[in-house]
Protein backbone atom coordinates (compact mmCIF):
# COMPACT_ATOMS: atom_id res chain seq x y z
CA UNK A 1 0.00 0.00 0.00
CA UNK A 2 1.46 3.26 -0.98
CA UNK A 3 2.31 5.53 2.15
CA UNK A 4 -0.35 8.49 0.14
CA UNK A 5 -3.02 5.84 0.54
CA UNK A 6 -2.38 4.44 3.92
CA UNK A 7 -2.36 8.41 5.17
CA UNK A 8 -5.38 8.56 4.04
CA UNK A 9 -7.18 5.73 6.10
CA UNK A 10 -7.11 9.20 9.15
CA UNK A 11 -9.68 10.67 6.64
CA UNK A 12 -12.32 8.32 7.31
CA UNK A 13 -14.77 10.18 9.70
CA UNK A 14 -16.37 9.01 13.03
CA UNK A 15 -19.63 8.55 11.47
CA UNK A 16 -18.69 6.57 8.32
CA UNK A 17 -17.05 4.31 11.04
CA UNK A 18 -20.47 4.64 12.68
CA UNK A 19 -22.88 4.08 10.01
CA UNK A 20 -20.98 0.51 9.37
CA UNK A 21 -20.81 -0.40 12.57
CA UNK A 22 -24.52 0.23 12.76
CA UNK A 23 -25.32 -1.53 9.81
CA UNK A 24 -23.05 -4.19 10.31
CA UNK A 25 -24.97 -5.01 13.62
CA UNK A 26 -28.57 -4.53 11.73
CA UNK A 27 -27.25 -7.02 8.55
CA UNK A 28 -26.02 -9.38 11.51
CA UNK A 29 -28.88 -8.99 13.38
CA UNK A 30 -31.35 -9.33 10.38
CA UNK A 31 -29.49 -11.94 8.61
CA UNK A 32 -28.95 -14.23 12.22
CA UNK A 33 -32.81 -13.78 11.90
CA UNK A 34 -33.01 -14.78 8.05
CA UNK A 35 -30.96 -18.06 8.73
CA UNK A 36 -33.04 -18.56 11.93
CA UNK A 37 -35.91 -18.79 9.81
CA UNK A 38 -33.98 -21.32 7.52
CA UNK A 39 -32.93 -23.43 9.91
CA UNK A 40 -36.82 -23.56 11.58
CA UNK A 41 -37.87 -24.44 7.95
CA UNK A 42 -35.24 -27.31 7.56
CA UNK A 43 -36.11 -28.46 10.99
CA UNK A 44 -39.67 -28.29 10.17
CA UNK A 45 -40.13 -29.53 6.88
CA UNK A 46 -37.82 -32.32 6.60
CA UNK A 47 -35.52 -33.27 3.96
CA UNK A 48 -37.23 -33.22 0.29
CA UNK A 49 -39.30 -30.41 1.67
CA UNK A 50 -36.35 -28.08 2.38
CA UNK A 51 -34.74 -28.95 -0.85
CA UNK A 52 -37.68 -27.75 -2.65
CA UNK A 53 -37.53 -24.52 -0.12
CA UNK A 54 -33.86 -23.94 -0.91
CA UNK A 55 -34.26 -24.07 -4.59
CA UNK A 56 -37.00 -21.88 -4.95
CA UNK A 57 -35.63 -19.58 -2.01
CA UNK A 58 -32.35 -19.27 -4.30
CA UNK A 59 -34.75 -18.31 -7.48
CA UNK A 60 -36.00 -14.97 -4.71
CA UNK A 61 -32.62 -14.53 -4.19
CA UNK A 62 -31.60 -13.76 -7.92
CA UNK A 63 -34.90 -12.05 -7.97
CA UNK A 64 -33.90 -9.61 -4.90
CA UNK A 65 -30.62 -8.66 -6.46
CA UNK A 66 -31.63 -8.11 -10.11
CA UNK A 67 -34.45 -5.93 -8.49
CA UNK A 68 -31.66 -4.23 -6.12
CA UNK A 69 -30.83 -2.72 -9.71
CA UNK A 70 -33.66 -0.32 -8.23
CA UNK A 71 -32.45 0.59 -5.14
CA UNK A 72 -28.84 0.82 -6.43
CA UNK A 73 -29.62 3.26 -9.08
CA UNK A 74 -32.06 4.97 -6.24
CA UNK A 75 -29.34 5.23 -4.07
CA UNK A 76 -27.28 6.37 -6.67
CA UNK A 77 -29.35 9.54 -7.30
CA UNK A 78 -30.44 10.65 -3.89
CA UNK A 79 -26.94 10.12 -2.66
CA UNK A 80 -26.32 12.78 -5.87
CA UNK A 81 -29.74 14.96 -4.48
CA UNK A 82 -28.78 14.92 -0.71
CA UNK A 83 -25.38 16.99 -1.32
CA UNK A 84 -28.11 20.30 -2.70
CA UNK A 85 -29.40 23.04 -0.72
CA UNK A 86 -33.11 22.08 -1.57
CA UNK A 87 -32.56 18.25 -1.02
CA UNK A 88 -35.84 17.01 0.45
CA UNK A 89 -38.10 18.11 -1.83
CA UNK A 90 -36.15 16.83 -4.35
CA UNK A 91 -36.26 13.82 -2.98
CA UNK A 92 -39.71 13.59 -2.07
CA UNK A 93 -40.68 14.14 -5.90
CA UNK A 94 -37.78 11.58 -6.87
CA UNK A 95 -39.83 9.07 -4.62
CA UNK A 96 -42.70 9.27 -5.57
CA UNK A 97 -42.01 9.29 -9.22
CA UNK A 98 -39.95 6.25 -8.44
CA UNK A 99 -42.38 4.42 -6.68
CA UNK A 100 -45.71 5.08 -8.79
CA UNK A 101 -43.15 3.59 -11.49
CA UNK A 102 -42.43 0.44 -9.05
CA UNK A 103 -45.83 -0.45 -8.51
CA UNK A 104 -46.78 -0.22 -12.65
CA UNK A 105 -43.55 -2.84 -13.55
CA UNK A 106 -44.26 -5.09 -9.76
CA UNK A 107 -47.70 -5.95 -11.04
CA UNK A 108 -46.93 -6.99 -14.04
CA UNK A 109 -43.97 -8.95 -13.34
CA UNK A 110 -45.53 -10.65 -10.65
CA UNK A 111 -48.34 -11.75 -13.44
CA UNK A 112 -45.55 -13.00 -15.09
CA UNK A 113 -43.99 -14.89 -12.68
CA UNK A 114 -47.26 -16.82 -11.52
CA UNK A 115 -48.14 -17.66 -15.65
CA UNK A 116 -44.44 -18.93 -15.80
CA UNK A 117 -44.69 -21.11 -12.39
CA UNK A 118 -46.18 -24.42 -13.71
CA UNK A 119 -43.55 -24.02 -16.30
CA UNK A 120 -41.01 -24.13 -13.96
CA UNK A 121 -41.91 -26.32 -11.13
CA UNK A 122 -40.62 -29.47 -13.43
CA UNK A 123 -37.81 -28.11 -14.18
CA UNK A 124 -36.77 -27.97 -10.39
CA UNK A 125 -38.34 -31.52 -9.77
CA UNK A 126 -41.02 -29.72 -7.54
CA UNK A 127 -44.08 -31.57 -6.33
CA UNK A 128 -46.01 -28.03 -6.44
CA UNK A 129 -46.28 -25.21 -8.09
CA UNK A 130 -47.46 -23.30 -4.65
CA UNK A 131 -44.14 -22.32 -3.46
CA UNK A 132 -43.19 -20.90 -7.15
CA UNK A 133 -46.65 -18.71 -5.98
CA UNK A 134 -45.30 -17.89 -3.01
CA UNK A 135 -42.23 -16.30 -4.81
CA UNK A 136 -44.36 -14.09 -7.61
CA UNK A 137 -46.00 -12.12 -4.50
CA UNK A 138 -42.31 -11.62 -3.17
CA UNK A 139 -41.67 -10.17 -6.63
CA UNK A 140 -44.30 -7.40 -6.05
CA UNK A 141 -42.72 -6.36 -2.73
CA UNK A 142 -39.27 -6.84 -4.40
CA UNK A 143 -40.19 -3.96 -6.89
CA UNK A 144 -41.70 -1.83 -4.31
CA UNK A 145 -38.88 -1.96 -1.47
CA UNK A 146 -35.73 -1.00 -3.39
CA UNK A 147 -37.50 2.39 -4.15
CA UNK A 148 -37.77 3.23 0.02
CA UNK A 149 -34.27 1.21 0.73
CA UNK A 150 -32.76 2.87 -2.08
CA UNK A 151 -33.37 6.54 -1.10
CA UNK A 152 -32.85 5.76 2.56
CA UNK A 153 -29.21 4.38 1.16
CA UNK A 154 -28.23 7.40 -0.61
CA UNK A 155 -29.34 9.86 2.30
CA UNK A 156 -27.70 7.82 4.24
CA UNK A 157 -30.40 7.36 6.83
CA UNK A 158 -28.82 4.20 8.28
CA UNK A 159 -30.84 4.41 11.59
CA UNK A 160 -34.24 4.08 9.20
CA UNK A 161 -32.19 1.71 6.35
CA UNK A 162 -31.36 -0.42 9.42
CA UNK A 163 -34.52 -0.92 11.34
CA UNK A 164 -36.02 -1.82 8.12
CA UNK A 165 -33.80 -4.38 7.74
CA UNK A 166 -34.15 -5.79 10.96
CA UNK A 167 -37.95 -5.55 11.49
CA UNK A 168 -38.67 -7.43 7.94
CA UNK A 169 -35.89 -10.47 9.20
CA UNK A 170 -38.14 -10.98 12.78
CA UNK A 171 -41.21 -10.29 10.77
CA UNK A 172 -40.32 -13.07 8.29
CA UNK A 173 -39.09 -15.95 11.01
CA UNK A 174 -42.61 -15.23 13.00
CA UNK A 175 -44.74 -15.57 9.25
CA UNK A 176 -42.88 -18.62 8.55
CA UNK A 177 -43.85 -20.50 11.70
CA UNK A 178 -47.26 -19.81 11.85
CA UNK A 179 -47.52 -20.64 8.20
CA UNK A 180 -45.55 -24.06 8.51
CA UNK A 181 -47.59 -25.20 11.43
CA UNK A 182 -51.13 -23.88 9.56
CA UNK A 183 -49.70 -26.70 7.06
CA UNK A 184 -48.60 -24.77 4.47
CA UNK A 185 -45.31 -26.11 4.10
CA UNK A 186 -42.80 -24.96 1.54
CA UNK A 187 -45.27 -22.35 0.44
CA UNK A 188 -45.70 -21.05 3.89
CA UNK A 189 -42.33 -20.55 4.60
CA UNK A 190 -41.35 -18.24 1.02
CA UNK A 191 -45.09 -16.69 1.79
CA UNK A 192 -43.71 -15.57 4.78
CA UNK A 193 -41.35 -13.23 2.83
CA UNK A 194 -43.81 -11.25 0.92
CA UNK A 195 -45.83 -10.67 4.06
CA UNK A 196 -42.76 -9.44 6.04
CA UNK A 197 -41.66 -7.35 3.37
CA UNK A 198 -44.82 -5.55 3.51
CA UNK A 199 -44.51 -3.97 6.91
CA UNK A 200 -40.82 -3.63 6.33
CA UNK A 201 -42.33 -1.11 3.65
CA UNK A 202 -44.63 0.44 5.73
CA UNK A 203 -41.84 1.66 8.08
CA UNK A 204 -39.57 2.55 5.24
CA UNK A 205 -42.17 5.22 4.33
CA UNK A 206 -42.84 6.20 7.99
CA UNK A 207 -39.15 7.21 8.02
CA UNK A 208 -39.51 9.07 4.59
CA UNK A 209 -41.95 11.08 5.87
CA UNK A 210 -40.06 14.54 5.48
CA UNK A 211 -38.82 13.96 2.60
CA UNK A 212 -42.33 12.80 1.27
CA UNK A 213 -44.02 15.86 2.87
CA UNK A 214 -41.66 18.25 1.28
CA UNK A 215 -41.61 16.92 -2.07
CA UNK A 216 -46.20 16.92 -1.49
CA UNK A 217 -45.83 20.41 -0.43
CA UNK A 218 -43.13 22.09 -2.67
CA UNK A 219 -44.83 24.98 -5.06
CA UNK A 220 -41.70 25.36 -6.76
CA UNK A 221 -40.55 23.76 -10.00
CA UNK A 222 -38.42 21.12 -9.92
CA UNK A 223 -36.54 19.53 -12.11
CA UNK A 224 -35.46 15.66 -11.26
CA UNK A 225 -32.67 13.71 -12.37
CA UNK A 226 -32.57 11.58 -15.72
CA UNK A 227 -32.09 7.75 -14.75
CA UNK A 228 -28.59 7.57 -17.36
CA UNK A 229 -29.96 4.06 -19.30
CA UNK A 230 -26.24 2.78 -19.34
CA UNK A 231 -25.36 3.29 -15.59
CA UNK A 232 -29.23 1.30 -15.21
CA UNK A 233 -27.92 -1.90 -17.86
CA UNK A 234 -24.17 -1.85 -16.07
CA UNK A 235 -26.01 -2.19 -12.57
CA UNK A 236 -28.35 -4.84 -13.70
CA UNK A 237 -25.61 -6.67 -15.30
CA UNK A 238 -23.09 -6.48 -12.07
CA UNK A 239 -26.17 -7.57 -9.41
CA UNK A 240 -27.48 -10.03 -11.58
CA UNK A 241 -24.22 -11.45 -12.10
CA UNK A 242 -23.51 -11.58 -8.67
CA UNK A 243 -26.98 -13.17 -7.81
CA UNK A 244 -26.52 -16.01 -10.51
CA UNK A 245 -22.76 -16.36 -9.14
CA UNK A 246 -23.80 -16.98 -5.39
CA UNK A 247 -27.35 -19.08 -6.07
CA UNK A 248 -26.78 -20.88 -9.43
CA UNK A 249 -25.12 -23.51 -7.30
CA UNK A 250 -28.35 -24.43 -5.20
CA UNK A 251 -30.56 -24.09 -8.35
CA UNK A 252 -28.02 -26.61 -9.97
CA UNK A 253 -27.83 -29.29 -7.59
CA UNK A 254 -31.64 -29.26 -7.48
CA UNK A 255 -31.46 -30.06 -10.93
CA UNK A 256 -28.57 -32.95 -11.29
CA UNK A 257 -28.81 -34.57 -8.07
CA UNK A 258 -31.43 -36.96 -6.60
CA UNK A 259 -33.89 -34.47 -4.17
CA UNK A 260 -32.13 -36.30 -0.84
CA UNK A 261 -28.77 -35.08 -1.96
CA UNK A 262 -30.17 -31.51 -2.86
CA UNK A 263 -31.99 -31.43 0.55
CA UNK A 264 -28.62 -32.49 2.29
CA UNK A 265 -26.77 -29.77 0.08
CA UNK A 266 -29.29 -27.33 1.20
CA UNK A 267 -27.74 -27.23 4.76
CA UNK A 268 -24.33 -26.17 3.23
CA UNK A 269 -25.85 -23.27 1.06
CA UNK A 270 -27.63 -22.35 4.60
CA UNK A 271 -24.38 -22.22 6.34
CA UNK A 272 -22.29 -21.13 3.77
CA UNK A 273 -24.74 -17.80 3.35
CA UNK A 274 -24.16 -16.39 6.83
CA UNK A 275 -20.62 -15.39 5.00
CA UNK A 276 -22.72 -12.95 3.52
CA UNK A 277 -23.88 -10.87 6.53
CA UNK A 278 -21.16 -8.87 7.07
CA UNK A 279 -20.46 -7.60 3.79
CA UNK A 280 -24.10 -6.98 2.65
CA UNK A 281 -24.18 -4.27 5.13
CA UNK A 282 -20.74 -2.89 4.50
CA UNK A 283 -21.74 -2.50 1.06
CA UNK A 284 -24.62 -0.47 1.53
CA UNK A 285 -22.51 1.77 3.85
CA UNK A 286 -19.85 1.80 1.26
CA UNK A 287 -21.57 2.59 -1.61
CA UNK A 288 -22.97 5.74 -1.07
CA UNK A 289 -19.88 7.00 0.82
CA UNK A 290 -17.56 6.51 -2.19
CA UNK A 291 -20.19 8.33 -4.22
CA UNK A 292 -19.94 11.00 -2.04
CA UNK A 293 -16.14 11.02 -1.74
CA UNK A 294 -15.36 10.82 -5.78
CA UNK A 295 -17.87 13.80 -6.20
CA UNK A 296 -15.66 15.71 -3.67
CA UNK A 297 -12.52 14.70 -5.14
CA UNK A 298 -11.73 12.60 -2.15
CA UNK A 299 -10.08 9.45 -2.50
CA UNK A 300 -12.62 6.77 -1.66
CA UNK A 301 -10.15 3.74 -1.68
CA UNK A 302 -9.63 3.52 2.53
CA UNK A 303 -13.40 2.63 2.63
CA UNK A 304 -12.77 -0.11 0.28
CA UNK A 305 -10.18 -1.44 1.60
CA UNK A 306 -11.07 -1.31 5.29
CA UNK A 307 -14.53 -3.42 4.03
CA UNK A 308 -12.38 -6.06 2.41
CA UNK A 309 -10.57 -6.60 5.47
CA UNK A 310 -13.18 -6.88 7.55
CA UNK A 311 -15.39 -9.10 5.17
CA UNK A 312 -12.03 -11.83 4.55
CA UNK A 313 -11.48 -11.81 8.47
CA UNK A 314 -14.96 -12.77 9.41
CA UNK A 315 -15.65 -14.99 6.41
CA UNK A 316 -12.13 -16.87 7.28
CA UNK A 317 -12.98 -17.51 10.47
CA UNK A 318 -15.85 -19.33 10.25
CA UNK A 319 -14.84 -21.11 7.59
CA UNK A 320 -12.60 -22.27 9.75
CA UNK A 321 -15.50 -23.85 12.17
CA UNK A 322 -16.30 -25.51 9.16
CA UNK A 323 -13.52 -27.14 8.73
CA UNK A 324 -12.80 -28.21 11.89
CA UNK A 325 -16.89 -29.15 13.22
CA UNK A 326 -18.64 -30.21 9.74
CA UNK A 327 -21.15 -32.96 11.27
CA UNK A 328 -21.29 -31.45 15.09
CA UNK A 329 -22.72 -27.86 13.87
CA UNK A 330 -24.81 -29.85 11.21
CA UNK A 331 -26.07 -32.14 13.70
CA UNK A 332 -26.79 -29.55 16.56
CA UNK A 333 -28.24 -27.12 14.47
CA UNK A 334 -30.60 -29.37 12.01
CA UNK A 335 -30.63 -32.13 14.67
CA UNK A 336 -29.28 -35.15 12.97
CA UNK A 337 -31.78 -34.74 10.12
CA UNK A 338 -29.16 -34.05 7.62
CA UNK A 339 -26.01 -36.15 6.82
CA UNK A 340 -22.65 -35.02 7.42
CA UNK A 341 -21.33 -32.39 4.40
CA UNK A 342 -17.97 -33.68 5.29
CA UNK A 343 -15.09 -31.43 3.52
CA UNK A 344 -18.08 -29.37 1.41
CA UNK A 345 -18.95 -27.09 4.19
CA UNK A 346 -15.71 -25.95 4.25
CA UNK A 347 -15.00 -25.56 1.05
CA UNK A 348 -18.28 -23.75 0.62
CA UNK A 349 -17.45 -21.67 3.44
CA UNK A 350 -14.33 -20.51 0.97
CA UNK A 351 -16.08 -19.93 -1.94
CA UNK A 352 -18.85 -17.88 -0.12
CA UNK A 353 -16.10 -15.44 1.93
CA UNK A 354 -14.50 -14.90 -1.37
CA UNK A 355 -18.27 -14.09 -2.80
CA UNK A 356 -18.65 -11.57 0.22
CA UNK A 357 -15.64 -9.86 -0.70
CA UNK A 358 -16.74 -10.09 -4.58
CA UNK A 359 -19.59 -8.13 -3.10
CA UNK A 360 -18.00 -5.27 -1.91
CA UNK A 361 -15.68 -5.02 -4.97
CA UNK A 362 -18.92 -4.97 -6.93
CA UNK A 363 -20.02 -2.19 -4.61
CA UNK A 364 -17.46 -0.17 -5.20
CA UNK A 365 -17.03 -0.53 -8.99
CA UNK A 366 -20.86 0.55 -9.22
CA UNK A 367 -20.15 3.62 -7.18
CA UNK A 368 -17.50 4.58 -9.65
CA UNK A 369 -19.32 3.47 -12.83
CA UNK A 370 -16.52 1.18 -13.85
CA UNK A 371 -17.49 -1.25 -16.28
CA UNK A 372 -14.15 -3.41 -16.71
CA UNK A 373 -15.28 -5.45 -13.61
CA UNK A 374 -18.72 -5.65 -14.18
CA UNK A 375 -17.89 -7.22 -17.82
CA UNK A 376 -15.18 -9.60 -16.39
CA UNK A 377 -17.62 -10.66 -13.72
CA UNK A 378 -20.53 -11.63 -15.98
CA UNK A 379 -18.03 -13.81 -17.70
CA UNK A 380 -16.67 -15.25 -14.77
CA UNK A 381 -20.69 -16.45 -14.08
CA UNK A 382 -21.04 -18.15 -17.31
CA UNK A 383 -17.64 -19.76 -16.84
CA UNK A 384 -18.89 -20.82 -13.59
CA UNK A 385 -22.06 -22.11 -14.54
CA UNK A 386 -21.29 -24.01 -17.39
CA UNK A 387 -18.57 -25.90 -15.73
CA UNK A 388 -20.82 -26.83 -12.90
CA UNK A 389 -22.87 -28.07 -16.21
CA UNK A 390 -20.28 -30.29 -17.14
CA UNK A 391 -18.52 -31.20 -13.95
CA UNK A 392 -21.02 -32.65 -11.19
CA UNK A 393 -19.90 -36.09 -10.47
CA UNK A 394 -20.23 -35.13 -6.67
CA UNK A 395 -21.05 -32.28 -4.51
CA UNK A 396 -17.09 -31.71 -3.83
CA UNK A 397 -16.28 -31.01 -7.26
CA UNK A 398 -19.12 -28.46 -7.61
CA UNK A 399 -17.74 -26.88 -4.35
CA UNK A 400 -14.26 -26.53 -6.07
CA UNK A 401 -15.57 -24.73 -8.90
CA UNK A 402 -17.11 -22.70 -6.71
CA UNK A 403 -14.15 -21.67 -5.16
CA UNK A 404 -12.33 -20.86 -8.47
CA UNK A 405 -14.96 -18.69 -9.60
CA UNK A 406 -14.89 -16.29 -6.37
CA UNK A 407 -11.14 -16.60 -7.01
CA UNK A 408 -11.53 -15.41 -10.34
CA UNK A 409 -13.92 -12.44 -9.49
CA UNK A 410 -11.61 -11.45 -6.63
CA UNK A 411 -8.50 -11.11 -8.93
CA UNK A 412 -10.42 -9.14 -11.48
CA UNK A 413 -11.18 -6.86 -8.87
CA UNK A 414 -7.32 -6.14 -7.55
CA UNK A 415 -6.26 -5.88 -11.41
CA UNK A 416 -8.97 -3.58 -11.72
CA UNK A 417 -10.24 -0.76 -8.76
CA UNK A 418 -7.19 -0.41 -6.58
CA UNK A 419 -6.16 2.06 -8.46
CA UNK A 420 -6.43 6.10 -8.12
CA UNK A 421 -9.84 6.93 -10.02
CA UNK A 422 -9.95 10.61 -11.36
CA UNK A 423 -12.90 12.76 -10.01
CA UNK A 424 -16.03 13.18 -12.46
CA UNK A 425 -19.53 14.58 -12.27
CA UNK A 426 -22.23 12.58 -11.10
CA UNK A 427 -24.38 13.02 -14.38
CA UNK A 428 -21.29 12.35 -16.62
CA UNK A 429 -20.95 9.23 -19.02
CA UNK A 430 -19.27 6.49 -17.58
CA UNK A 431 -15.70 6.29 -17.49
CA UNK A 432 -13.65 4.11 -19.53
CA UNK A 433 -11.62 1.38 -17.81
Amino acid sequence: MSTSLRTRFNTVRRSDAFDSVLMTGAMVLAGGFDYLTNLVAGSMLGPVAFGAFVAVAAIVQIMVHVTNVIRNVTAYYSAEINTRADANPVIGRFFKRGWRWAWQWGVIATAIMALLSPLIAPLLQLPSTSPLWAASVTLLLLFLRPVTDGVLQGIQHFVGLASVQVTQAIGRMVFAVVFILIGWQAFGALLALPVASALACVLALWFLRPQRRAGRDSAEAITLPHISRSYTMLTLVGLLSFAVLVNMDAILVKSFFDPETAGNYGVVVTLGKMNLFIPLALGMVLFPKAVDRQAKGRDPRPLLLLALGATLAAGLALTAVYFLLPSLIVDTVFRGAYANPGLVLGIVGIATTLYAATNIWLNYALSLRRTLFVAALAIIVVAQASAIVLFHDELQQVALILVAGGVAANLVGITTLVRRTPTFPLDAPSPTD
